[in-house]
């Protein structure tokens, strides 16, 4: 089984570090699922070289022959999630939302509607909302956007990292299936992203 060091770094063969601390913002508190992603790239390489440049990025990155990196330590905040998240009341299980705020954030124009359900969402808990950046680890897997609904396939070799992966982290912070997610599931994102990514 694999190792997690002082300086948050996942340490196994399977495992390259090329760690960017300017996707790095801060600390994360606690680690309580997993969002998986992809890069929008043709390489790995271009996207290893973007995070260079700080900004937004993710905590793995996987190759599509199945080579893994880590490029942020797992103690550190990646901006990964998105600004905004969905409603999981409203995805998952309708009877669970809170009726009348609810009626009245729907009530509202597009912009203002996806503000106030973020709002209101961030006030509860994890897993009575989607998970945020202060509380999920990143995975990115390499892949062309393609169009407004499709992404490229992700790679047998990637699926076969991707849960290999996961599986460590599973163990490593006590997390369960149900804790990982997709991109487009947690944030309003191109719905084929990561759509054909497999972990379980």
């Amino acid at each position: 089984m694999s190792t997690i060091d002082t300086s948050g770094m996942l340490i196994d063969p399977k495992v390259i570090p090329r760690r960017s601390s300017g996707i790095e913002h801060g600390v994360l508190p606690s680690v309580l699922a997993i969002v998986v992603h992809q890069t929008d790239s043709s390489t790995a390489e271009s996207s290893l070289n973007g995070y260079k440049d700080g900004g937004n990025g993710a905590h793995f990155l996987i190759d599509k022959n199945g080579q893994i990196y880590q490029t942020a330590s797992l103690y550190a905040r990646c901006y990964h999630v998105g600004k905004l998240i969905k409603s999981k009341c409203l995805t998952v299980n309708k009877n669970t939302c809170d009726t009348a705020a609810m009626a009245k954030m729907l009530a509202m124009s597009w912009t203002q509607q996806i503000n106030a359900l973020d709002a209101h969402e961030r006030a509860k808990s994890y897993p009575n909302r989607y998970p945020v950046n202060s509380d999920a680890i990143g995975i990115e897997l390499v892949g062309l956007h393609i169009d407004d609904k499709s992404y490229e396939t992700v790679t047998a070799a990637q699926n076969t990292s991707l849960q290999w992966l996961i599986d460590e982290l599973y163990t490593q912070f006590n997390l369960k299936p149900s804790d990982v997610y997709s991109h487009p599931t947690v944030s309003y994102k191109n719905p084929g992203e990561a759509s054909t990514a497999k972990w379980k």
